[in-house]
């Protein structure tokens, strides 16, 4: 059994496309650098945000709340790379 403590942010989708391919693609990137799990929650769903399928299945528009959590603090960085994609709206805005 492990000590560690899901750290978890929340952030919102602000590009007017949602949750497409090209984002999802981008955060499995950077979530696939995770030492710990890395998951997305967005409308009572959690999937594995390495996962591109995994994420295009939240169907995230515009203004969906999301919840980004990491397993490990080791992973601060990689919690704060995928919660700045949101907040630039994934290169769109």
């Amino acid at each position: 059994m492990t000590n560690s403590k899901i750290i978890a942010r929340t952030t919102v989708i602000k590009n007017e496309l949602g949750m497409h391919a090209r984002p999802a693609s981008k955060i499995a990137q950077i979530a696939e650098t995770a030492e710990s799990d890395v998951w997305i929650c967005a409308k009572s769903t959690k999937v594995d945000a390495t996962s591109i399928i995994d994420i295009l299945t939240l169907c995230a528009v515009k203004g969906t709340k999301v919840v980004i959590e990491i397993g490990s603090r080791k992973d601060l960085r990689v919690l704060d790379q995928i919660v700045e994609f949101f907040e630039v709206g994934f290169g769109e805005i």
